[in-house]
Order: C-alpha cells, then structure tokens, then sequence
C-alpha cells in the first residue's frame, strides 16, 4: 500500500493507539474535593504523560479513554504510568483498564 494511502487509512507507520479504562470515585462527587481530583487527575497523570482523554461521567462511575498528543506515539509506558497514578489512589476504585488498541478500528 502507497504512503499516502496508509496515512489516509491511519495504518502502518500512521496507526493511532488509545487506551480505554473506567474507575469510580469514592468520595461525594458534588463535594470540591471531587474537583480537585479531577484537576490533579488532568494535569499530573494525563497531561504530565503527554495524554489527551475524552470520556464521561456517570453514575457507572468515570469512562475515559486516552491517546497520545500525537497518537502515533501512544505507547504501553504512559498505558502503565495511568495506571499506576489511579491504583495509588484511595479514593479510585479501577473497573476496567484496557490494553492498547487502534483507535480508529477499535472500540477504545
């Protein structure tokens, strides 16, 4: 297959890597120390591992799923590092912590 082709495709040299994991919050998430969570959440596991997330929260707890600020970087050592920062926690409680995966063919 032509470069161009696999760059349009998001293939090869041009896959695009995410991971998917979801946990829930212990504490009262209307309290401010829920938003504290959330900013040291941002800026030291995702942002501080060179992550972009988008995800949701529910009442099944927190879905996120995280790629890379270039996605074709995403790598299992920043996979590793979230994971890390969130089993620190005592006030998290991980559901499910999915394996790298491409994200645009997969359901990350």
């Amino acid at each position: 297959m032509k470069k161009r082709l696999r760059k349009k495709y998001r293939v090869g040299e041009f896959k695009e890597l995410c991971f998917g994991f979801s946990f829930d919050y212990k504490g009262d998430v209307e309290a401010p120390e829920c938003e504290q969570f959330l900013h040291a959440f941002v800026e030291n596991c995702i942002e501080a591992n060179g992550l972009n997330c988008d995800g949701n929260i529910t009442e099944d707890g927190c879905h996120i799923f995280a790629t890379a600020v270039d996605p074709t970087q995403t790598n299992e050592t920043q996979r590793q590092a979230v994971k890390a920062w969130l089993e620190a926690r005592e006030d998290v409680e991980i559901k499910t912590f999915g394996e790298l995966e491409d994200a645009w063919y997969a359901n990350c």
